[in-house]
């Protein structure tokens, strides 16, 4: 066990903020509350927030910081939890993991080492832990820049810089002609609309001098642009959506040979890309892209997935990573890659059913009825839409298959 230094330090760090003589000010989550030494011998600074997470671990799930997390996000599918201050209190709470293991310092060190500063004070991290909202003043540094703020970023334009020409100066064109702040009206969406058509439009005339590598830029600058202006737009009549969808059709339909762009640039950008598009946008004009691709293509594709998979499972950030399960397996199907049919059923179970239908539909297309039947057997385990693929299952074995759930 490392040897402990207890150096309590009074709010701000200082030891000079005083609320009445012999009274110390209410510590903020980001004040320092002890400092011990790690298993090197080096200083290790405790914050609140630390001390008040490994509190919480110790007294209720002991001292797991992980059961502590899964508790969280449990608590977090209440529509009464404020979802952002959730997000970057399990980005604390995964930091403080990481930094605890660095060097070498047990939950149980941690809360030990705090002394006088948790003797009373559990109804206090409990609360501030798992029920008050952050306010901004108390945001730790890992709370300032949670992984839904950083992997957002890096899918909108994280890859441009390895591109043969990079987007990010047609991005910078493109955002001068529209608001930074405020809100555009249903009604001014379809002016929004034209103008996005018509920044789009140059990207042909790029192509028709054989352009390729600016015409790509340029398309996949308009693609990140267009995802922020109708951030902050009322597109109820779809006219922004219907300019992204000619878009990006036309930025799939670009020779990738004739651009100079690497597949393993290309491909996680776009995949990444797909991921975070949290608006349907993509839906339709993605539907049976990734039969073309090579199978050496569809090979990092896979495994791309697979590695955000995990990344995203990681981060606590589950909703993606289900997106990223559900592209996974329309990329293994519309590849015709088999092999992965049974196992990624199984992995996905019943929490949603179009993916389920797609593999299963894609098998009996290649009159392979016996692994249709596996896809089923696999994934019908408890879950929102158990009964449902439980009946598409039924007419299968009754030789009447149809995808349509309709039908």
């Amino acid at each position: 066990m490392p040897a402990h230094e207890h150096r309590l330090r009074v709010a701000g760090g200082t030891g000079t903020k005083r609320r009445s003589a012999g009274k110390k000010s209410t510590p903020l989550g980001i004040d320092i509350a002890v400092t011990l030494r790690n298993v090197q011998g080096a200083p290790f600074d405790l914050t609140y927030w630390d001390v008040w997470f490994a509190l919480v671990a110790q007294k209720d799930f002991d001292g797991d910081l992980g059961r502590l997390a899964a508790h969280m996000k449990k608590e977090g599918k209440s529509c009464l939890v404020d979802r952002d201050s959730l997000e970057r209190k399990l980005s604390h709470l995964r930091d403080l993991e990481k930094r605890l293991v660095e060097t070498g310092v047990s939950v149980s060190d941690a809360v030990s080492a705090a002394g006088d500063v948790v003797k009373s004070g559990t109804r206090r991290a409990r609360g501030n832990v798992l029920e008050r909202s952050l306010r901004q003043r108390e945001w730790s540094e890992a709370m300032r820049r949670p992984p839904r703020e950083r992997r957002y970023a890096h899918a909108l334009c994280g890859h441009w810089p390895r591109f043969p020409v990079s987007p990010e100066p047609y991005a910078d064109k493109m955002r001068s002609r529209f608001r930074t702040t405020g809100f555009y009206t249903e009604n001014q969406s379809f002016k929004v609309s034209d103008r996005l058509d018509r920044l789009a439009c140059r990207a042909d005339r790029l192509l028709t001098s054989e352009r390729y590598a600016e015409a790509m830029a340029l398309l996949r600058a308009w693609l990140t642009v267009v995802i922020q202006v109708i951030e902050m737009a009322d597109d109820s009549c779809g006219c922004i959506g219907d300019s992204f969808d000619l878009g990006f059709r036309a930025y799939l339909k670009i020779p990738l040979e004739k651009t100079g762009i690497e597949d393993a640039v290309f491909f996680p950008d776009l995949l990444d890309f797909l991921i975070w598009e949290d608006y349907g946008l993509t839906d339709s004009g993605i539907d049976g892209y990734f039969r073309r691709p090579t199978q050496q293509q569809g090979e990092l594709c896979i495994d791309h997935l697979r590695r955000q998979i995990g990344e995203l499972q990681a981060d606590d950030l589950d909703y993606q990573s289900e997106e990223a399960l559900t592209l996974l397996g329309q990329v293994v199907a519309e590849q015709g890659r088999y092999e992965y049919f049974t196992d990624l059923a199984r992995e996905m179970g019943t929490r949603e059913w179009r993916r389920i239908i797609r593999l299963a539909d894609r098998a009996m297309r290649r009159r392979k009825r016996n692994l249709a039947m596996e896809v089923f057997e696999a994934a019908l385990t408890p879950g929102p839409h158990f009964d449902f693929l439980t009946k598409k299952c039924e007419q299968l074995k009754r030789g009447k298959w149809n995808p349509d759930p309709r039908k």
